[in-house]
């Protein structure tokens, strides 16, 4: 183990971890935003005679950000190994936080799917290089832990929205315009901490050193490389092509238009207070039953979850409180990327290879948002698309197998 994997965890791997996961918070938030005011977002930008195909819209605007989110992730991840962690990771926010607040001023369909657009690059470019950095600064010993808590920073956005929604929404009454409006704290935040935000220390030496190697340059990176986008084909998958609709489909269980507001506020709430715990409980799982072990845990459970809160139950309490199980499986499998996929590819191509692994499935993702919305719309619903997507599980567990386990072989340089 090298002398730098044995630090204590000091002050500033803290630092790193706090600054990386507030804007991992707002990532969450400016991703749920459309989830969670979809209805009256689509009321007012869709002229009246396209709102009986609100779910196919939905899907194309989902699809649209997955898009940006593909596209800038992986742009961002090859700056992020050229340029560095940090000056990626600052343009990043600063896209993403201009788009979203953007969005609250948009009065139809197109402009509000460009700014949705360029809110995905946005997050894209930043995620690769702040998981990258994260586990660059971060001790050994705790590397997995921290991992775990850095992506349950994205479910905290997503219970922050939820709850302003709640507020904005439901008890005030407000437009959803509200919600985008809240995108500019970013970039306030970001004025006050950008010169906090360090350089990782392993990139500036793996730089220094001024090796050169292929991503595809040998049989075993070639091999986590095509394994580690099979994993991410299938939680991006089943997350963006029946996860991510849970609120709709939660309001659409209301009758009345403050009650749909209110349930979509507290399902995205439960959702991502779920997926906290599955986050952080896969760092610590991980440590101790291994990776792929745990990964397989995550899937079996979202195989058997999803299903059973679309189908199995039929009251709007039930369905909304069965989120808390629904966001610990299927949206603790994210704890995955940060926690595994790094361990995979050494420093000099670390951010490129694992925002290909991110974002590449994303372009897939799409189709799978735009399927499952235009399914909804031809059945009437989202309950029933559920059962199709679900086995797309199935090869996430197959392909984690096929990966090699890393716990406790350490960063790799």
């Amino acid at each position: 183990m090298s002398e730098e994997s044995q630090k204590p965890l000091d002050r500033h791997a803290w630092n790193v971890l706090i600054l990386v996961t507030i804007f991992w918070i707002a990532d969450g938030y400016d991703t749920f935003v459309l989830l969670i005011t979809a209805r009256p977002t689509l009321h007012d930008i869709l002229p009246p005679e396209a709102l009986p195909q609100f779910s196919t819209y939905l899907g194309v605007l989902v699809a649209i950000t997955l898009a940006g989110w593909a596209t800038g992730g992986i742009l961002g991840g090859w700056l992020g190994d050229r340029l560095g962690r940090r000056k990626t990771m600052i343009a990043g926010i600063l896209l993403y936080s201009v788009a979203t607040t953007l969005s609250a001023a948009t009065s139809s369909l197109i402009p509000f799917a460009l700014t949705r657009f360029f809110t995905g690059i946005g997050i894209g470019a930043e995620w690769g290089v702040g998981t990258s950095l994260l586990q660059e600064v971060w001790p050994e010993k705790w590397r997995t832990k921290g991992a775990g808590l850095l992506q349950s920073g994205f479910s905290i956005g997503g219970v922050l929205i939820s709850g302003v929604w709640i507020l904005v929404g439901s008890t005030l009454g407000l437009s959803w315009r509200w919600m985008y409006l809240f995108g500019i704290i970013p970039l306030i935040i970001l004025a006050f901490v950008h010169k906090s935000i360090p350089e990782s220390t392993r990139w500036v030496k793996q730089r220094s050193r001024g090796a050169e190697q292929a991503l595809f340059g040998t049989p075993a990176l070639r091999r986590n490389l095509i394994g580690a986008l099979l994993v991410s084909i299938s939680i991006t998958g089943g997350w963006w092509a029946v996860a991510s609709f849970l609120p709709t489909f939660v309001s659409s269980l209301a009758k009345d238009p403050r009650d749909a507001a209110f349930y979509a506020g507290w399902a995205g709430t439960l959702y991502n207070v779920g997926e906290i715990a599955g986050c952080i409980a896969f760092g610590f799982l991980a440590e101790s039953w291994g990776r792929r072990s745990t990964t397989v845990f995550y899937f079996v459970g979202s195989l058997i979850v999803v299903p059973v809160v679309f189908l199995g139950l039929s009251t709007v309490g039930e369905v909304t409180w069965a989120q808390l199980l629904a966001g610990y499986f299927t949206g603790g499998l994210y704890s995955w990327y940060t926690v595994h996929t790094p361990e995979l590819f050494p420093t000099r191509f670390r951010a490129t290879a694992i925002s290909i692994v991110f974002s590449g499935s994303r372009y897939l993702a799409m189709i799978g948002a735009i399927t499952a919305g235009s399914l909804a719309a031809a059945l009437g619903g989202f309950g029933k698309v559920a059962v199709y997507f679900a086995p797309i599980y199935l090869i996430g567990i197959f392909a984690v197998l096929w990966l090699p386990e890393t716990r406790g072989k350490g960063l790799p340089d």
